[in-house]
């Protein structure tokens, strides 16, 4: 069973992998607010203050410090869920994206990002999600992070085009007797971590791709 959600900052630390939280450990991990993990998005994020989904947040500290956030929300589009697992369209609660990842400047070199994604995604296993889907960009990056942490990779999105009018994307609306012109959006590579190892990939599973 998939439990509500949780924004109340004040959570226990979780378990680590030895089975107990080690109070003497630099790094840990807890639950946080929607407000805490914004901020830390809004000033370390290359999205910046960009909205996004939410629902599972989940906080890094470092000697008592919050130095990063994995943020996990519903699925961005309704189709995700029928194309990705076979399932008909639909809402379905127990599969979830990695709709942020963001981590403090002073974490660099400390193996902080998958420390994070390991130990949050013990956590969703224990709470009963499924499989949690993530992508990156073609044009910043190819998600080694995601290879580090045992994802599988699925290739590249299917190409699509956004209608700019004035340099300005119009996300909203028909594009009817507008003027502007259709560009192409970037492709993002898929990466999914199945909680639930009985859940079949529709997506063809490929190599990773490289820098």
């Amino acid at each position: 069973m998939i439990r509500g959600d949780s924004s109340t900052a004040e959570q226990p630390t979780l378990q680590l992998e030895d089975g107990g939280a080690t109070p003497t450990s630099p790094l840990h991990i807890r639950k946080i607010g929607f407000a805490e993990a914004k901020n830390l998005v809004t000033e370390f994020h290359y999205l910046g203050a960009t909205k996004f989904l939410h629902k599972e947040k989940f906080g890094l500290y470092m000697d008592g410090h919050l130095v990063g956030a994995a943020i996990y929300g519903g699925l961005s589009a309704p189709e995700t869920a029928a194309s990705a697992f076979g399932l008909p369209r639909g809402n379905y609660p127990e599969f979830l994206e990695l709709h942020r990842l963001v981590l403090t400047p002073e974490t660099n070199g400390q193996n902080c990002g998958s420390y994070l994604l390991g130990r949050s995604l013990r956590q969703l296993k224990k709470e009963g999600y499924r499989a949690i889907i993530s992508y990156a960009d073609v044009g910043l990056h190819v998600g080694f992070i995601y290879q580090a942490t045992n994802f599988t990779y699925h290739g590249l999105t299917t190409p699509k085009c956004d209608f700019y009018v004035n340099g300005i994307k119009q996300s909203r609306g028909s594009t009817r007797d507008k003027i502007g012109e259709w560009l192409p959006r970037n492709r993002k590579h898929r990466y999914v971590y199945r909680l639930d190892k009985n859940l079949t990939i529709k997506w063809p599973q490929k190599e990773f791709p490289k820098k």
